[in-house]
């Protein structure tokens, strides 16, 4: 019997019941999304880089980009759901994008994936979009250590990640487990203790959502 894991759960399970697709992503709505890629895309050149797209899903991220000219030389999709890789793999193939590098891996239970993203894959930006969400705030903060320590020590590498924030209308958009909040102003802090190059947004999605974005400070 395999071991329970909380955070990836959900998104098997969506895929069993549902196929994979965006419903199977637990995404609040496809122009959310986008609105979310566009941030990404805004606050860190993506174009001519090695990305690491980590908890990739369907790899939707790969196909707005190359949608408005902003594709990465080479673009590594994660993820523990085999059913969504397929998906992104057929999508890229459709597209006609490449090269594509797919890998079923879980960012979570294995401790060491970051760092071979970098190291073996040469991975220069590493993007979360999403995929902390069914964590909670420590366990978030420890895989971004890890993907920090990561890619700190390439030059010019760059950690984005984006979460649900606290500090929104909680009338009006509620967390829905498995989704989990988290404090802004304390992920902020935890950003900059790494690196003074740390850039934050949270006016995108009425306060729903924010995006930080870590820069490797350059060596004088």
């Amino acid at each position: 019997m395999s071991e329970p894991r909380p955070y990836l759960d959900p998104y098997l399970k969506a895929a069993e019941e549902m196929g994979p697709g965006f419903d199977a992503l637990l995404w609040q709505s496809p122009k959310a999304q986008k609105t979310r890629f566009r941030v990404i895309s805004q606050m860190s050149r993506l174009t001519g880089r090695v990305i690491a797209d980590i908890g990739c899903g369907n790899a939707d991220l790969l196909l707005d980009l190359h949608r408005r000219g902003r594709t990465p030389v080479r673009y590594i999709g994660v993820d523990g759901v085999p059913e969504m890789l397929a998906t992104a793999r057929a999508q890229a193939r459709e597209a006609g994008i490449g090269p594509v590098e797919l890998i079923e891996g879980d960012f979570v239970g294995d401790p060491g994936l970051t760092r071979r993203l970098v190291e073996e894959h040469g991975a220069e930006v590493l993007i979360f979009c999403g995929s902390l969400n069914t964590l909670g705030q420590e366990a978030a903060q420890a895989v971004l250590e890890r993907a920090w320590s990561a890619v700190s020590r390439r030059p010019g590498g760059t950690l984005i990640y984006n979460f649900l924030s606290l500090r929104h209308d909680r009338d009006r958009t509620p967390a829905k487990p498995p989704a989990v909040r988290f404090d802004p102003v304390a992920m902020v802090h935890w950003s900059l203790d790494r690196t003074p190059l740390t850039t934050f947004r949270h006016d995108y999605l009425g306060g729903h959502d924010a995006t930080v974005c870590m820069r490797v400070r350059r060596k004088r």
